[in-house]
């Protein structure tokens, strides 16, 4: 989930596009094969393993910014 969140960023970290202000639980999901309410614990992870500096999954969709050190993979992937 690392790549894709970082895939999907503005160049400012946040995650999604600017129109989206997030990412959608069911796309991330099925790029993994995962079931949506699953999304919410690889979110932990990511903020544990400081790829993510915060993260939101209470909402229908998943909001976030991308730590410094991911910023570089930003858009890029």
């Amino acid at each position: 989930m690392a790549l894709y969140t970082a895939a999907h960023t503005r160049p400012n970290g946040r995650l999604g596009s600017a129109e989206d202000d997030g990412l959608a639980p069911d796309q991330v999901a099925a790029f993994f094969t995962l079931p949506p309410d699953h999304i919410g614990e690889h979110a932990e992870l990511l903020l544990a393993a400081d790829w993510l500096t915060e993260a939101d999954t209470s909402g229908e969709r998943l909001r976030g910014q991308l730590a410094e050190r991911a910023l570089p993979l930003g858009g890029l992937l």
